[in-house]
């Protein structure tokens, strides 16, 4: 288990930055304004943060044990871009709409940055498995 966890200690401490962002914004750390396309509000509701969340424990579960069964590697890591995307893109336009820039879409975009220059080099995706 301990090479599995060197192996891929980056998706495990992406995993663990998920959870840690989601429960940062439930607290209230940052505020999507209403005038956000109702597509991207979806991110302040309760239901995206437990799915960012269970993707989270997904990442980090299948990287201290190793798991590839059904993709799982793939989706979670798939995923993972996708939610931080979707976040970037809310708090981006809520930042634009209220005319008040923060540092959060600039964070949120370097994380994104960082998930797919290593799904771009990481060599152990979409393999044939038998």
């Amino acid at each position: 288990m301990i090479k599995h966890i060197i192996k891929n200690k980056f998706w495990i401490i992406t995993g663990a930055e998920l959870i840690t962002i989601v429960f940062m914004f439930s607290i209230g750390f940052s505020v999507i304004d209403i005038h956000v396309p109702a597509s991207f509000q979806l991110v302040a509701h309760p239901s995206f943060r437990l799915l960012v969340i269970a993707d989270g424990v997904a990442m980090i579960v299948q990287s201290v044990w190793d798991i590839t069964w059904y993709y799982i590697r793939e989706v979670t890591r798939l995923a993972a871009a996708g939610v931080v995307g979707m976040m970037m893109s809310a708090f981006l336009l809520s930042d634009l709409n209220t005319l008040h820039i923060t540092l959060v879409p600039l964070g949120l975009m370097f994380l994104l940055v960082r998930i797919l220059i290593d799904l771009l080099t990481d060599n152990t995706l979409f393999k044939v498995r038998r």
